[in-house]
């Protein structure tokens, strides 16, 4: 595999966050039902203040998903079957889930971390940080 560069990490690490904050939050809506899901991750956006650990596993988790992302996206590239395409993006939002599970972060959190990034330029930067020094 060729080395990255910074910029190039930098810019797949924000790419990573922007897909999965899309497409991750479909499950997370989809487990609560209703609009209640999409008002509570909101409060839980403005309310929460992340500590360390938390943002260690946002950071372990979007670069999972990240590979997802390049997997998926190769996989999908030349699919003209409609339902072909439904089904590998279902497999991919299962799999995404998945590895933020696994990272030891809820969706609802890992969403509300990445919601919040959009509009806290500290909390964004500080991310930023931690996932330079993991890569480094």
């Amino acid at each position: 595999m060729k080395k990255m560069t910074s910029t190039n990490r930098k810019a797949r690490f924000l790419s990573a966050v922007a897909l999965s904050l899309a497409l991750a939050a479909t499950p997370a809506m989809a487990q609560s039902g209703s609009n209640q899901g999409a008002a509570t991750q909101q409060q839980m956006q403005q309310q929460l203040n992340f500590d360390d650990a938390t943002l260690q596993n946002f950071v372990a988790a979007t670069g999972a998903l990240g590979d997802i992302q390049v997997d998926f996206a190769q996989r999908l590239e030349g699919v003209q079957d409609q339902k072909k395409a439904m089904d590998i993006q279902k497999e991919m939002n299962e799999k995404m889930v998945k590895a933020v599970q696994d990272a030891g972060l809820e969706v609802q959190t890992y969403n509300a971390i990445a919601n919040k990034m959009s509009v806290d330029e500290e909390l964004k930067n500080k991310v930023i940080d931690m996932q330079k020094k993991q890569t480094n």
